[in-house]
């Protein structure tokens, strides 16, 4: 019996996401939509959801991303809210949030909508119960582009059929530092998975924080997506878990002695890069796991992790991008870890 069997597994599995992608019979994919017909379809979207049939529509909220300043915008990016092609598109486009939950609608994305659900550990299914909510409303009065054959359409063809992506952000420090990424990578790309950075796609991984989702949306129904997922991500955290117990019996020293070298200079620290700060708070985060060191933080440390990437620290002091980042971000770390 694993040594933390009695807890849950969101010390590893940081939270669920789903997504799905849905497209407009009537009008042109992204790639060849112009302004005039991009502001048609989003206005069609929007009244979809503001419906005055809809009980629910005083739920959502449409956020006027255009007049958003920078810095704001790059929080939503570095939060999950929008995509980063979201972000750089330069056609019409229109953001809805759902008030109180953690549900969004980009319009005019990759695709014409994108609705996506998050939420906190392994809660994969809630995920997708509230995204097919929303697609469920939508699809009440909006036709959407689909083949008998192949589901639904979209504009790039590894979502054709579900259009549904789901997936697991993994906290697996054990995994990497005993060298399995690769090897695991590998093996579970012949099962229609991928594992990548905390960003997605291109995206490099740091402190440990990964990834994992389906790359097959044709062929399978949207309950053997999540299934497979499901199965794969708990075979990976059964591996982090025989790791951390390895650790828990052998006291590594050199792994607990990085462990206590990263608090103190989280601790301490006057000025650091986000890079740094993450790496050092993943080995705290270890650290509190294996009870090494004390944990009566008043946050996760996935949170502190999200909350001092640029546009967050920038937007919680009130700074400029001219003022010293690196200097405010040590600040909100030392504050947190010195309570």
């Amino acid at each position: 019996m694993l040594w933390y069997e009695e807890k849950n597994c969101d010390n590893i599995i940081i939270s669920s996401r789903v997504r799905l992608a849905r497209n407009l019979k009537d009008y042109p994919f992204y790639n060849f939509i112009n302004n005039e017909k991009s502001k048609e379809m989003i206005d069609k979207v929007t009244n979809a959801i503001f419906n005055d049939r809809i009980s629910s529509k005083n739920c959502f909220e449409k956020i006027d991303f255009e007049n958003l300043d920078k810095i704001k915008q790059y929080t939503m990016l570095e939060k999950y809210i929008i995509s980063n092609n979201f972000l750089e598109s330069s056609k019409p486009k229109a953001i809805i949030l759902e008030k109180n939950s953690n549900i969004n609608i980009m319009i005019n994305e990759e695709d014409h909508i994108r609705i996506q659900s998050i939420n906190s550990g392994y809660n994969i299914e809630k995920c997708f119960e509230e995204a097919n909510r929303i697609d469920n409303l939508l699809e009440e009065s909006l036709s959407y582009a689909y083949d008998n054959q192949y589901g639904y359409l979209t504009s790039c063809i590894t979502n054709v059929g579900t259009g549904l992506r789901a997936s697991f952000m993994l906290y697996i420090p054990m995994l990497e530092r005993f060298g399995y990424i690769k090897s695991m990578s590998e093996s579970i790309a012949k099962f229609g998975m991928t594992l990548r950075g905390m960003h997605g796609e291109g995206t490099k991984a740091f402190g440990s924080i990964y990834q994992i989702s389906n790359q097959i949306t044709l062929g399978k129904t949207e309950k053997e997506i999540i299934e497979d997922l499901k199965s794969i991500t708990m075979q990976i955290v059964e591996k982090e878990k025989e790791l951390r117990q390895i650790l828990k019996q052998d006291k590594n020293l050199d792994i607990i002695d990085k462990i206590y070298r990263s608090y103190g200079i989280i601790k301490y620290c006057k000025k650091i890069k986000f890079e740094e700060a993450i790496n050092h708070l993943s080995n705290v985060w270890l650290g509190l796991d294996l009870d090494i060191l004390d944990n009566n933080l008043s946050t996760s440390i996935y949170n502190i992790i999200m909350n001092i990437q640029t546009a967050n620290i920038i937007d919680r002091f009130n700074i400029t991008e001219k003022d010293n980042i690196e200097l405010y971000r040590a600040k909100y770390i030392n504050e947190i870890f010195t309570k």
